[in-house]
This record gives structure tokens, sequence and C-alpha cells, in this order.
């Protein structure tokens, strides 16, 4: 794990946009910044009595019991005594409808849904410090629960010994515990560990059934369910996503679907379209800048094409060697790194060495593009300070990502997913130890297809701690998914600050 860094003295064209802002946060209608800056206290004096203070966002949002900024309700539903959230009382249920336009609510002991035509503004990601979502009237909405009618509650828990904390996220012994005792009665491909239950997704097409009530009900002490279909259970629950109504008027464009985005003024950071600033020449590079591959080599009769996706962090290993992380799956096809795209930029580097199974690509930048890039901005989001170890991140706890396509996107862990590698039918089983695990996130942000595939690369940044908990990879349209970050932490990778210092910023 990396140290703490010390206080970084910002670029004077960073200082200056702090100073001389003219945006609004849509959330609190208050001056702020566009590019949000690492707090410190010489940071403080830099940027002077006349930049504008920006609001904390949220109270505690280290886990369950959360508060978001724009919570206004007089009671927290939070009980941390018992670690659950209770039911509102007859005179808050009252105070609830009246907030919410007369809206029906539900919630599922985790999240809160409340169907209203008329959402209170400005919006909050919380009520009385429970996970909240506004959805339309009579529109469909599933909860993440699997279908096949596998689970029987009368016979006995495979692993009776295993038990952890009430909405608290697993260990990975006790993840891999899980997995050795139910791949003793199924063959599983996928366990999905959520707050009050555990969704096992089963191989198919291996020649298995299972009849009707056949497997445990109960493992390790949580409700099991089963998924038993050729696509992942989170991509099923694609088309059962209900439609967001939530949206500001700026990014009114994008459908209903865009849930309280934060939009940026087009110059700086523009949602509505793909940001296609050049910062390098601008101001300086920092997370969260769009960044395009070279073109793909054709196939005959087509044209060539690039991918654009957002950038990550700089990182550093033990040998002083720093690279820049963007999302693999946007150089597929080629080496070449451009800021912002390949027409009208500049060439910022090659990838030199990838992560396929975190989809993480490592890149080696130009002098330039390393000397401008700091990892002490990140446009909206909470700026990173260090990567983050899976163990270090709690169920209930929020993050937020700003990618190129997005603006700022809040998320909330809901759980961890372990998943077997892919390998050859003929080759030896993976011990559990060493299937791959992933972080499962709830989305209070943009949710369409083409915008969650531009965020791919941006860094999950933990807003306590600042740690970079992964890289946006995946998303369902309510569901995010992203890979541990373990393995590069294990082969000494840290948060580089050390472009900053060289640079003449501290």
């Amino acid at each position: 794990m990396s140290p703490m860094p010390s206080p970084i003295r910002l670029s004077p064209q960073i200082s200056n946009l702090q100073q001389n802002s003219p945006y609004l946060d849509i959330y609190t209608n208050a001056p702020i910044s566009p590019l949000r800056a690492r707090q410190s206290t010489e940071h403080t004096h830099l940027v002077g009595s006349h930049s504008h203070p920006e609001l904390k966002r949220w109270e505690n949002p280290g886990a369950w019991g959360a508060r978001h900024i724009n919570d206004s309700a007089p009671f927290t539903l939070w009980d941390e005594a018992n670690r659950r959230y209770r039911l509102p009382t007859r005179e808050q249920n009252a105070w609830i409808r009246r907030q919410s336009g007369g809206g029906d609510w539900e919630h599922n002991g985790w999240l809160m849904r409340i169907e209203t035509a008329s959402p209170p503004q400005p919006i909050s990601f919380t009520l009385g410090a429970m996970p909240v979502l506004f959805v339309p009237p009579g529109g469909p909405f599933e909860e993440p629960v699997p279908s096949a009618p596998y689970p029987n509650p009368r016979l006995p828990n495979p692993c009776p010994g295993v038990r952890w904390p009430r909405m608290v996220n697993p260990t990975k012994s006790q993840r891999i515990a899980i997995l050795e005792a139910i791949s003793q009665l199924a063959n599983v491909r996928t366990a999905i560990f959520l707050p009050f239950w555990t969704i096992f997704e089963l191989e198919t097409g291996d020649g298995r059934t299972y009849p009707a009530h056949s497997l445990p009900g109960t493992v390790g002490g949580r409700t099991a369910l089963y998924h038993h279909q050729d696509l992942s259970f989170f991509k099923t629950m694609r088309s059962l996503t209900c439609p967001r109504i939530i949206q500001s008027s700026e990014a009114s464009s994008l459908g209903p679907a865009v849930h309280d985005t934060a939009v940026h003024d087009t110059a700086v950071h523009d949602t509505a379209v793909h940001d296609t600033a050049n910062y390098l020449r601008r101001s300086t590079l920092t997370p969260g800048c769009r960044v395009e591959s070279g073109f793909e080599v054709p196939s005959p009769g087509s044209q060539p094409t690039t991918a654009g996706t957002t950038c990550g962090v700089k990182i550093r290993n033990s040998a002083g060697e720093e690279r820049l992380t963007v999302a693999n799956r946007g150089f597929l096809s080629s080496n070449d790194v451009y800021h912002p795209q390949i027409n009208g930029g500049d060439l910022i580097g090659q990838v030199v060495d990838t992560r396929p199974e975190l989809d993480v690509a490592l890149v080696k930048l130009t002098s330039a593009a390393s000397l401008s890039f700091t990892n002490t901005c990140y446009f909206q989001a909470e700026p990173p300070t260090r990567l983050l170890e899976s163990a270090s991140i709690h169920q209930g706890s929020w993050s937020e990502v700003d990618g190129m396509s997005s603006g700022l996107v809040s998320m909330m862990n809901t759980g961890v997913i372990e998943t077997r590698p892919i390998r050859p039918v003929s080759h030896p089983k993976i011990p559990f130890s060493e299937w791959q695990t992933r972080s499962v996130n709830t989305i209070f942000g943009n949710i369409e297809g083409f915008i969650s595939d531009g965020v791919c690369g941006a860094p999950i940044v933990d807003v306590e701690s600042g740690g970079v908990a992964g890289f946006f990879h995946l998303s369902d349209g309510s569901f995010a998914t992203s890979a541990a970050l373990d393995d590069l932490i294990a082969e000494g990778w840290v948060l580089s600050l050390q472009g900053e210092r060289r640079s003449g910023l501290n």
C-alpha cells in the first residue's frame, strides 16, 4: 500500500482556473472550480481568499449510514447498533411523501426506491441516510434477484462455519470457503456477494442439470440464489432497468436515463458530447481527460476507426518507472495514445504493457505529457491519493468517477464478485484463491450505454480515503463492476507524485 502523499503545490494554470471559476455545482448551485484539487493547507494558501470554497458532498461516506449534502430529512433510518436500515415511522413516512410529491416508496433493506413524477430538487442520493433512487411511476423495476427455481431452504447449509457481520463484504478467505462448499454441489462460474443474499451463477453447456429445489437455500449464513443462463446475471438485468427521470436541464438531450448528471461547461468538461478539450495545451493533464487510440487497421471495405475512453492515473513502480493507466479495451488495435483525439490532438504516449484481466493498459508517456500530468486534480470527483486494496473497500461506502462522457458520477459499493477465469477445457482447474475479484457498485449517475462506454478507464475514487478502488470497466445500467487492484499493488505499483515534484509543482 502506498504512503499518504505530502502536500502538492498546484500549477499556476490550475490555481488560475480555480480563482476565476464561473461554474456552479448543480447539486448546490454553489460556485465551484472546474478542477477539484486535493485539499491541503498549502493548497488553501496558494489559491487565495478569492477562491470559492467547495462544500463537502458527504457526511461519513466510508460505510452504511452516509448522508448526502442534499439529504434534508430531519431523521436517520440507519440503525448503527443493529447494522440495519429501519422502516420510517408514520410521521416520517408522511414527510417522505410530502417531499417526493406523494410518490410511493419501498426498500429492500439497503436501497430505497421512490416512484414519483416530481422528485425533490436539488436531488439527493440518500434519504434519512439511506441510499435512494427516484424513478418514474409505473416503470419496470426489478430487484437484483435471479429466477432459477433451485434454492431449497430445507436443505442443510453446506458451509455452516463461515459467517460474517450483517451488511459487510466477506473476506477473501470466507469467499474461498463458500466457493469450496457450493462447488461440491454445483458447477459455479461466478459468485456475487450482495448485502442480504449471494447469487451463484452456474456454468452452462456442461451437461449438468439441477431439478427444482435441489440446491441449498442458505450458504454460509446468507440466502443463496441461483442464475443459470448463458448471459451473466448482470447482463440479463440490463433490459429490466427502470429509466430514471432525474436530470439537469443541460443534459436533457441525453434522454430519460440520465440521473442527476454533474454537467461542466463545454469549454471545460462537456457531458452532452464527449469532452474534446486539449488539456495538455491549455493547462495540465489529469485523470478524467479523454484519450483515444490510433487508427484501427480496417478490414476490406470498411473505414478506419479509433476508440475514445477516459484517462486513468499515473503510477510508479519500485524501479522508478512511471506509467499512465488507460482502459485496455480501448487500445486493442493500436498502441498509440492520443489526447484528446488522433485528429486535433497530441500523441501523449504508447502502450508498453497490459493487464487484460484488469482491463488496464500501461502507457509510457512522452516527456511533455509526463511533465504536465498531475494526480492532484480530477475534475469534480474526489482526487486520488493512493491505490486501494480490495480488503479496504467497505460495503455501503461511496466513490466518485468523472469520465470524459459523463461528468461527476457517484457510486455505492454494494458487494463483491468472484469469477473463475476462462481456461481451455483440458487445463487444470484454477484454485479459488486465484479467481478474479471485482467490486459491485450501484450507480447514481449517467447510465446510458454510450456514456458508460466512454467512462471506461476512469479511476473510481473512494470519497472518504481518496483511494483508487478500481477503474470503471463494465456497467449494466444500474450496477458497475471493476477489477480489484490487489495484483497491481502486489507488483509494487503506487500512485505517482514524482511527476509533480519533478515538474516543480512541489
